[in-house]
């Protein structure tokens, strides 16, 4: 009994494996830099808003998810709790961009005043408006991830 319960679950895992990974691949350099052509002036104003503290440049390309995710009212708090721990955002430069199902992520080594390195990734939707759908800040210590507030 026990072999057979064994030998079903293996089966289901492989069965169902392919229907739960995302469908991801790297970009060829033509892809990529068309995607960041896209991607730079939307990321600048992100974090051109973060620095200034200002949630319309901010937020400006969000989507419905992400608008619900970091609302105005939530803004302050977000970027608090990501600034006592991070510092100030300073700099960054590309690591890598992928497609994933219909986003492009664009990878991002990121420089903040009390982390030197920073892992931001952020996924915008490939049709127009080309909206950005999720953002996050990973470092050594810790990850963030905006959700919706309850």
């Amino acid at each position: 009994m026990r072999k057979n319960a064994r030998l079903l679950t293996v089966t289901l895992v492989v069965v169902c494996l392919p229907f739960l990974t995302a469908c991801e691949r790297d970009l060829s350099e033509a892809e990529s830099a068309a995607a960041l052509s896209i991607s730079e002036p939307t990321i600048d104003n992100l974090f051109a808003g973060l620095v200034a503290n200002d949630y319309a440049t901010f937020s400006r390309d969000f989507d419905a998810y992400m608008q619900a995710s970091i609302p105005d009212s939530y803004f302050a708090v977000w970027k608090e709790d990501l600034e006592s721990h991070l510092g100030h955002y300073l700099s960054r430069g590309v690591h890598r961009v992928i497609q994933s199902d219909e986003f492009y992520v664009v990878e991002y080594d990121a420089r903040f005043d009390q982390e030197e390195s920073v892992t931001v990734g952020i996924a915008f939707h490939i049709a127009e408006p080309h909206s950005i759908s999720h953002i996050w800040f990973e470092s050594g210590q810790r990850r963030w991830a905006p959700e919706p507030p309850r």
